[in-house]
């Protein structure tokens, strides 16, 4: 007599198949829980590209900006940046760090992207640099991509202005973004009339009441950052000194014997000279006590014009 055994396994099988049974379709379906479902796109990211415009947020020139570049708005509406280069950034394991190689990199071909849309080296124009690499979240997600813009100059050399219209050939003639006169605006102003300390550098119509005039940029050799600022500040003067005297047609001694006509500089800041940018802005400073209304190239030993 043949006998049917019972079991682990043959309470396992039972199992099986009763479990197989319970997960059978409805009936009248098919049993794809993902029939007619569309995939979910890959994650992308589209960089602003050449001659678009930017709006919203603020940054501070050479520093890394709060956040990512927003997106882009036609130019004829407010916006702040223009954007004139975006390129890829080498590829690692985390993303470049300010104070990089790769992000001097990106800074040295953002600036020559700069001058060749400008029509002209941007640093003579009322202009600002804007470049923004990938942040942490942004490098782990894929994004390689570095985005270099410039902004027009607001009151204070060193703040953007929200403006209208593109930026493109405005350093070629009739040169509508040039850097020409600005007024100062500073403290502790001496019995002469020169400030001790400035605040503001204002870029105005020559035509307006001014007190400075821009006559050039001079680029520090390459090297670390001085550390002894008087030192810096003497490099700087004495090479401005010498663009000054070229500006008004004089020779040295002439200009140091002239005592209405100095000199005075800005840029070549920390976060600057960091990114490779060595530039430093000449220009000739003369007393509040007597306000220019036009340029003063050319002037030579003649005397101030009466304000």
């Amino acid at each position: 007599m043949t006998g049917v055994r019972s079991g682990p396994a043959m309470l396992l099988t039972l199992l099986v198949v009763a479990l197989l049974a319970a997960c059978a379709a409805p009936a009248g379906t098919d049993g794809d829980l993902v029939d007619g479902w569309p995939m979910l796109p890959a994650a992308s990211y589209a960089p602003p590209r050449p001659g678009e415009c930017l709006t919203g947020g603020t940054f501070s020139a050479f520093e890394q900006p709060d956040r990512a570049a927003p997106a882009p708005v036609d130019c004829a509406q407010p916006h702040l940046v223009e954007v004139v280069w975006a390129g890829p950034m080498p590829d690692a394991a985390a993303a470049p760090a300010w104070d990089s190689d790769a992000t001097r990199a990106a800074y040295a071909a953002c600036d020559a992207a700069a001058t060749a849309y400008v029509g002209g080296d941007w640093h003579g124009g009322r202009l600002l640099p804007y470049l923004s690499i990938p942040g942490a979240a942004a490098w782990r997600g894929g994004v390689r991509t570095a985005v270099c813009g410039l902004a027009e100059a607001a009151d204070d050399l060193f703040a953007p202005l929200a403006r209208t219209g593109s930026l493109r050939d405005g350093l070629k003639d009739p040169r509508p973004l040039a850097l020409d006169c600005v007024d100062l605006q500073g403290g502790d102003v001496s019995p002469e009339g020169f400030y001790r300390s400035v605040d503001a550098v204002t870029p105005v119509p020559c035509a307006d009441p001014h007190d400075t005039e821009f006559v050039g940029v001079w680029t520090a050799p390459a090297g670390p950052f001085p550390a002894d600022a008087q030192a810096l500040n003497a490099t700087v003067s004495k090479a401005c000194f010498t663009a000054v005297a070229a500006f008004l047609g004089l020779t040295e001694t002439q200009l140091y014997n002239r005592k209405d006509v100095y000199t005075f500089w800005d840029g070549l800041t920390v976060a600057q000279w960091r990114l490779g940018d060595r530039a430093a802005h000449c220009f000739l400073n003369v007393s509040t006590n007597n306000p220019l209304h036009r340029s003063l190239r050319g002037l030579g030993t003649a005397p101030l014009p009466a304000s």
